[in-house]
């Protein structure tokens, strides 16, 4: 009884703001089709970005013992290798090395090919220094001794140039190099790329030289400095129509103010007639030495919707905040593994005619699993990215009438859960030519959902022929692009590319509607141009110019169809 009362008391209420609309010809649709969600999630978009992973190699010692010698071309009869000090690679692999040149009589150069062998076993697995060697000997018996030192730590050394103290990275590379006194190549690269992930520092450079002890290696590490303050500033027409085509972002980063890796990032996104204003505010820090890394954020969104929406004054405002741990279980050259657990509360409002219609909070959690991997599929190069991530939460109206409207209708109010996975690879066909592929999907697994919580089925990160804003509760996108680097011209690099855009969205539940088809199938295909200048090392002048052509049927988003639509981005950082 107490629902059909509300929802009388809403139809009432629905009749009343219908007859203050102008007159039915110049009266708009009475359902906007853009909310605050649909602002927080096309300003998270904006200002996403990746950056590149650097790469370091380490220098191999010189050995310290006499070397095993025969006179002129002789050969030596030998029958049985024995390996000493091979206690870290099973004797059944050590045996297959070796057993071609047993029972035979070699040359010198022989007898280094398979000591060579051992020594590349060992470094493939990982054992970077690891070095077998035949020292001098009497091997007239037919034994021949092949010795394998594996290389141990001698003095470790550091010449800090960066932003963060010699004590924090000190403590970093301690901490990374802990787990053993041999040389292994995966703790120095994880090293490596803990001190490269502290804001301030960049990629070390690492030399190794003979240590006073025997059998040990002095590493050094030379750290690089980064930028004090950075930043970047975007132009763009990737916006909605409804809050502005024309966008103007930019972001700046204060590295290190603590000397200990962390970061102070704001960002700010404006669109036409600051129809959308969005900025958010950042502070991360490292917890620890061992690549745990917390950062804490808070944003504010407001939109006003122009064009048709215009007379309906619909507004909007979000508020926010964040909190978020991570940590690199794995960090190497050729794979790193990074885990993240995060919780997110914002505060949703809606307007229309100055009359509050959604306002709502969430509070949702989020955890997350990121695999990245450099190797090569069918012996070409590939570097990968993939990321699987739960987010379960609860949105709760603040209204008791609006309430029962949104469970009477799209019934987004209550708890919700959904999967994403996030993918990305490129791979080198060739010289100049590469193939770029990028995954996106989303599985709601507890109905509808807010539209801040939706997956953006058409925009930049969508359908790129189709207006930004239509999304769904679950769906895909798949972008395949072949890329061909143009050749350089005096600090400018540019290339272009071929790209299709496939997705589809649908809403879980669309009883509710029928303005909306509940799935929605979409695709375009495109041509790109982008463009970097280096004015400075590390700075650059950007563009991407992209012209996109809708194909395939466009039912149930037609109005979002620009049928072929030119996209334009220019920028720089510094």
């Amino acid at each position: 009884m107490k629902l059909s009362l509300l929802l009388a008391s809403s139809a009432a209420a629905g009749s009343l703001f219908v007859m203050t609309l102008p007159a039915l010809g110049q009266m708009p649709p009475v359902v906007p089709r853009y909310n605050i969600g649909d602002a927080v999630r096309q300003a998270d978009i904006a200002r996403r970005a990746q950056l590149p992973q650097e790469t370091a190699t380490p220098v191999l010692p010189r050995l310290v013992e006499p070397p095993f010698l025969l006179k002129d071309s002789s050969t030596l009869l030998v029958r049985h290798f024995k390996i000493e000090g091979a206690d870290l690679v099973s004797q059944a692999e050590i045996r297959e090395m070796v057993a071609p040149y047993e029972n035979r009589k070699l040359t010198l150069a022989e007898i280094y090919e398979a000591a060579d062998r051992i020594t590349t076993l060992y470094r493939d697995k990982g054992y970077l220094l690891a070095k077998a060697y035949v020292p001098a000997q009497n091997a007239t018996g037919g034994t021949l001794t092949i010795k394998v030192l594996p290389g141990k730590y001698g003095a470790v050394t550091l010449k800090n140039d960066s932003l963060v103290r010699d004590d924090f990275l000190h403590n970093v590379i301690d901490h990374a190099l802990a787990g053993s006194s041999l040389i292994h190549k995966d703790e120095l690269e994880r090293a490596m790329l803990l001190i490269s992930d502290l804001h301030g520092a960049g990629m070390p450079r690492m030399t190794v030289a003979a240590g006073r002890q025997p059998e040990t290696s002095d590493i050094a590490f030379d750290v690089p400095p980064t930028q004090r303050v950075d930043g970047f500033l975007f132009a763009d027409d990737f916006g909605s129509p409804y809050t502005g085509r024309n966008r103007l972002s930019g972001g700046l980063n204060l590295n290190s103010p603590l000397g200990i890796g962390d970061r102070l990032s704001v960002f700010g996104m404006v669109s036409d007639n600051t129809n959308l204003v969005n900025g958010r505010i950042a502070y991360s820090l490292p917890i620890g030495y061992s690549g745990v890394r917390a950062e804490f954020s808070a944003f504010r969104t407001t939109y006003a919707l122009g064009g048709i929406y215009q007379s309906l004054g619909a507004t909007g405002t979000a508020n926010g905040e964040s909190a978020i741990l991570s940590y690199g279980l794995k960090r190497t050259r050729d794979e790193s593994l990074h885990i993240m657990g995060g919780y997110t509360h914002k505060e949703l409002n809606d307007n229309v005619l100055g009359v509050s219609i959604a306002n709502r909070l969430m509070n949702l959690g989020t955890f997350g699993i990121t695999r990245q991997t450099v190797g090569a599929i069918f012996g070409l190069p590939i570097m990968t990215n993939a990321t699987f991530s739960f987010t379960a939460g609860n949105v709760d109206f603040q209204d008791p009438i609006q309430n029962a409207i949104n469970i009477a209708g799209v019934n987004t109010a209550g708890d919700f859960q959904k999967v994403n996975l996030v993918f990305n690879s490129v791979l080198a066909l060739a010289d100049r030519l590469s193939l770029t592929t990028d995954i996106r999907a989303q599985k709601s697994l507890s109905g509808n959902l807010d539209t801040s919580e939706q997956l953006a089925l058409t925009g930049i990160w969508g359908v790129r022929s189709f207006d930004e804003g239509l999304a769904g509760d679950s769906g895909f996108m798949f972008t395949p692009e072949l890329k061909y680097a143009l050749p350089d011209m005096t600090n400018y690099h540019h290339s272009i590319g071929i790209f299709t855009d496939v997705g589809a969205a649908w809403i879980e539940n669309a009883a509710y509607t029928t303005l909306r088809k509940a799935y929605t199938q979409i695709n375009d295909v495109g041509l790109g141009y982008y463009g970097t200048y280096e004015y400075l090392p590390g700075r650059a002048l950007l563009l991407k110019a992209m012209l996109a052509q809708t194909y395939g049927s466009n039912d149930g988003a037609q109005t979002y169809d620009r049928g072929f639509r030119g996209l334009v981005q220019i920028g720089a950082t510094f």
